[in-house]
């Protein structure tokens, strides 16, 4: 009669902390996708650096997150004379956003956007009511130019679904942390502004310009 090798306790109970590791790390079995990228800005108003703007999109599959932080103070003869902070996670399957939980202080006013997909329609409220709408429904989607299709698009400061008509301008060299770069150039316009976007040929998206309604501009300039 062969006897049969029972493994000790010890040796086991290693071993089975050894497997969970391994399926934790995705060694175990099928690999852990996920991806992050990370999108860090100084951000300038005419000449003088005003804050910070950040964008982590992590993708898994078909499912993408994307988590955004802003915090701008503009001063004037050392009086801080206009601040503004905003954070919003978004949650998109594909190209179609499916979630969003935005907050901003604009100078002290105040705006939420809280939306989900369900029963075939992207439904969100704000601090002006609830809304709803049908279709694959993008917000301003600076990280990804393959999104940046359509003839509207979500604020997601203010809630709003603004029409937008969206241009490729060409080819152009700019400078991307201190040297030249080859890259492509996007203009997305609104009825309320113009936004000027730039990607290098890879997709990275390396830099934003926009107008404000004083006529002063914005820079996004990567780090």
């Amino acid at each position: 009669m062969m006897r049969r090798e029972v493994m000790p306790g010890t040796a086991r109970r290693t071993m089975m902390a050894a497997l969970g590791l391994l399926c934790l790390l995705g060694l175990g079995g099928e690999a852990m996708g996920a991806t992050t990228k990370t999108y860090d800005f100084t951000v300038l108003l005419d000449d003088d650096e005003i804050g910070h703007q950040r964008f982590d999109v992590t993708t898994d599959g078909e499912r993408t997150q994307i988590q955004v932080n802003a915090e701008f103070t503009v001063k004037f003869l050392l009086i801080t004379v206009y601040t503004y902070q905003h954070s919003n996670v978004e949650t998109w399957q594909g190209s179609c956003l499916r979630e969003i939980h935005a907050d901003t202080n604009d100078n002290g006013d105040s705006f939420f956007v809280k939306g989900t997909y369900r029963d075939g329609r992207l439904q969100w409220r704000t601090q002006a009511g609830e809304r709803a709408a049908e279709g694959c429904i993008k917000t301003f989607a600076y990280w990804n130019q393959d999104w940046l299709t359509g003839d509207r698009l979500l604020n997601s400061q203010t809630g709003d679904l603004q029409r937008a008509a969206i241009n490729l301008l060409g080819k152009e060299t700019i400078a991307v942390r201190g040297s030249p770069t080859p890259t492509t150039h996007r203009r997305i316009v609104t009825d309320q502004f113009t936004i000027d976007l730039w990607y290098a040929l890879d997709g990275e998206w390396v830099a934003l310009q926009s107008t404000t309604n004083k006529g002063r501009t914005l820079h996004y300039r990567l780090q």
